[in-house]
């Protein structure tokens, strides 16, 4: 289990939104690594159901009930066939145990009320068509207007332009590889080429300068075949993930609307939806340069620049980056935020329109959720959370008091 899907587990078992099957991997990966997993408590602040974060004396109290619990002796079908044995170090122990505790816990609750939601209105549309999430899917669109239908197909060599080759490869990934010796022309070397995703697509490409770029579901970034010039510039419409290749004597460029984005060597994330009231850039490591008309701004790692559709400013913020990069690891964050900017997500990730028939706008939600899993599984989730209730129809979702 890598880091960025154990954290994802352990944010979804504090907000109760971890599914059975994943509390058992998450109890079993704790068990192994008990290091691992009391390190990283010790850097990200887990809250325990939303609340204040364990103390110690509260800790204890946990432990002692985990010790002399039944339920802590999982089944032997479920897990294995000892009952489980808890590593504690140092004084980090506490962390864990009450992960344990909370995890069977909610697997019990949940394994027990599986077959108590027959009656559920979104329960009973779903049945009809199961709408799953996104997956790698995406259009290239080559300078000649010829258009290239992306998929998780094998590697295979797409086209030879100038002095590059496209490539794709098993991991949904586009790769623009130089290749001495073939034949190029300026013209070719100044092709523009197009990367799209539709609602529910992702992709991945590797610019022939190195760099490489994470685009999201409904967004699109354009760029040449090659940069010739003493200047790399792309064009972005959607959210997109960036780790530019250093290069001083070469700055990269990415424009959308008229916000412009200027950096040598660095890791930032836009968004540039159409459709949002801003356009955001976060910057993880390096520096970067924010332009709107007459404004400039810089970024240090952790900000955030905020900049408003309808004005030249340009705000500057602290930013989360787990909340910013969570589409990219492959979950939702939501941190407080509206249901209509929960829906714009939910929309573009898995193609379905929204409708809303009751004024509900206001209400504000807050979790983290796999986008792996199917629409009806996150809707459920999100009637849990607030008053609001969903019905769907076909690829329409209709959300409602």
């Amino acid at each position: 289990m890598d880091e960025d899907k154990l954290k994802r587990l352990l944010y979804q078992y504090f907000n109760n939104s971890i599914d059975p099957e994943d509390c058992v991997e998450l109890i079993k990966y704790i068990d192994a690594n008990p290091e691992k997993v009391t390190e990283l408590l010790d850097h990200h602040r887990f809250n325990l159901n939303n609340g204040p974060a364990l103390g110690e004396t509260e800790a204890t109290q946990v432990f002692q009930r985990i010790k002399s619990d039944k339920r802590f002796h999982i089944p032997q079908t479920e897990y294995r066939q000892q009952s489980l044995v808890i590593k504690f170090f140092k004084k980090q122990w506490f962390s864990v145990a009450a992960i344990l505790l909370i995890c069977i816990s909610i697997a019990l609750f949940k394994t027990l009320n599986t077959h108590r939601t027959d009656n559920n209105k979104l329960a009973s549309n779903t049945n009809k068509a199961i709408i799953v999430p996104g997956g790698n899917r995406a259009t290239l669109t080559l300078s000649n207007n010829k258009i290239i239908v992306l998929n998780n197909s094998a590697n295979r060599v797409l086209a030879s332009l100038g002095s590059s080759n496209v490539r794709t490869i098993h991991n949904a990934q586009l790769v623009y590889k130089n290749s001495p010796g073939s034949n190029s022309s300026s013209a070719d070397e100044n092709a523009i080429n197009t990367l799209s995703t539709p609602r529910g697509g992702q992709y991945q490409v590797v610019l022939s300068d190195g760099t490489k770029v994470w685009l999201n579901s409904a967004s699109s970034i354009s760029y040449p075949v090659a940069f010739t010039g003493n200047e790399r510039r792309v064009k972005l419409t959607g959210e997109a993930y960036f780790e530019v290749a250093k290069n001083k004597e070469k700055p990269f460029y990415v424009s959308m609307n008229n916000v412009q984005v200027r950096v040598l060597g660095t890791h930032f994330n836009i968004a540039a939806y159409n459709n949002d009231d801003n356009i955001t850039a976060t910057l993880l490591e390096g520096s970067v340069q924010v332009t709107k008309n007459n404004s400039l701004s810089l970024l240090k790692p952790g900000q955030q620049a905020v900049v408003p559709e309808g004005n030249n400013d340009i705000h500057i913020l602290p930013a989360d980056i787990e909340q910013v990069m969570a589409w990219k690891n492959g979950y939702f964050s939501f941190n407080d935020e509206n249901i209509t900017d929960i829906m714009k997500r939910v929309s573009r990730w898995y193609d379905v329109d929204v409708e809303y028939k009751d004024n509900i706008k206001d209400q504000q939600f807050g979790g983290i959720y796999d986008r792996s899993k199917s629409l009806a599984d996150l809707l459920h989730y999100l009637e849990k959370l607030g008053k609001v209730h969903f019905e769907i129809e076909g690829r329409r979702v209709i959300v409602m008091k």
